[in-house]
């Protein structure tokens, strides 16, 4: 008699604070050619990163949980303690800090971005080969610098990451730019998976004001209800999923994956709809000849609220486009219903649920 084996329970969506020491920066700063010019580029990089990064660095002290034992959005063990809690084996990690291809200041240089990435990188890959069995975290890259990300995305591959941190725009434009395309192959190549975290907000410092380099659409209507998260995430991906199927990247990169997060389940249903009619109607604008909710369907996945129609949705799409991701430990966790590990009421089959609880995931990050 076979032996059935557990699906191990995944967490699509939660948030960590990485310790990362940024007094490495100094080392990472261009040669200028005058020690006084560098310490001012060193100074004013903290200051763009975030103020208690610059008094720490600058005092010269090395970074700590002082302050975070027991907070599991720092602390790895408290963090451990609170999967179990929940009912999971295994998390995914995205960064709480500042990411320098989604949080930062427009006007932030590019050197920086690339020398945060490598840190984040360095310090996020340390953390997942200490908690192989808990932890997946991810890759960043300076997006607006596509040599420097495909390199990047290289050097953090071979340690082990398996998926790459993007938004659902490329600068102010869609997925499809041409541009792109030296990254998707290399996403390819390297069989990542991309995972799609918008952000409505700029950098949470000294320049927070609503300012993005990725800004999405209806960014500018935004501004009042806190709408731009719990309306407009699943505006921008539909579009988002548009330009990958319509502008035809998914047939030139056929091994490309997506995860959406933070949207929940109901707008990838809209954005099959809406691409197939654009197919069927403006056909001579599509650059592919397959009907674009198919593609959806192999390429991208999306996490699932548990205020949404979970069955009805299943039963319209079947399972294998559906994740959990609570967002621990931000709003969604802490407010919604929000169902973790149990779906014991959805009246799915035992399959279905496997697949949705960690199945599916796997299946996307090749665990």
């Amino acid at each position: 008699m076979a032996t059935q084996v557990m699906t191990k329970r995944i967490d699509a969506d939660t948030h960590f604070s990485l310790t990362i020491d940024h007094r490495e920066l100094r080392d990472m700063i261009p040669r200028s050619g005058g020690a006084l010019i560098e310490e001012m580029m060193y100074r004013d990089a903290l200051q763009i990163v975030d103020l208690d990064v610059v008094k720490a660095a600058i005092a010269g002290v090395e970074p700590s949980l002082d302050g975070h034992v027991g907070d599991p959005t720092w602390d790895a063990e408290a963090r451990l303690a609170e999967m179990d809690r929940l009912g999971f084996d295994m998390q995914v990690l995205n960064t709480q800090r500042a990411m320098p291809n989604l949080l930062m200041p427009p006007d932030s240089p590019l050197w920086l971005r690339a020398a945060l990435a490598r840190l984040y990188n360095n310090a996020a890959a340390e953390l997942q080969n200490r908690y192989p069995d808990r932890f997946i975290c991810q890759i960043t890259v300076p997006w607006d610098d596509i040599d420097e990300s495909v390199r990047e995305l290289e050097r953090a591959a071979a340690m082990g990451l398996r998926a790459v941190t993007i938004c659902g725009s490329y600068l102010d434009g869609n997925l499809d730019a041409y541009e792109l395309y030296p990254f998707w192959e290399a996403v390819s190549d390297l069989d990542l998976a991309c995972m799609v975290h918008n952000f409505t907000q700029g950098h949470r410092g000294n320049f927070y004001d609503h300012r993005t380099s990725y800004p999405m659409v209806g960014t500018e209507r935004y501004h009042r209800m806190h709408i731009g998260t719990y309306v407009g995430f699943g505006l921008d991906y539909t579009v988002a999923c548009a330009a990958l199927t319509l502008g035809g990247v998914l047939d030139r990169f056929p091994k490309l994956r997506f995860l959406f997060f933070e949207a929940g389940a109901s707008w990838m249903a809209y954005a099959m709809h809406g691409a197939d009619r654009s197919f069927y109607i403006e056909r001579a604008c599509a650059r592919t000849n397959t009907r674009p909710s198919e593609l959806i369907k192999q390429h991208c996945l999306t996490a699932v609220e548990s205020i949404e129609p979970l069955e009805q949705l299943v039963e319209a799409y079947g399972a294998n486009n559906f994740v959990i991701g609570t967002d621990f430990p931000h709003p969604e966790f802490q407010r919604l219903p929000n169902a973790t590990t149990d779906i014991s009421g959805s009246g799915l089959s035992g399959e279905d649920k496997d697949k949705i609880l960690g199945g599916n995931l796997a299946r996307a990050l090749r665990l």
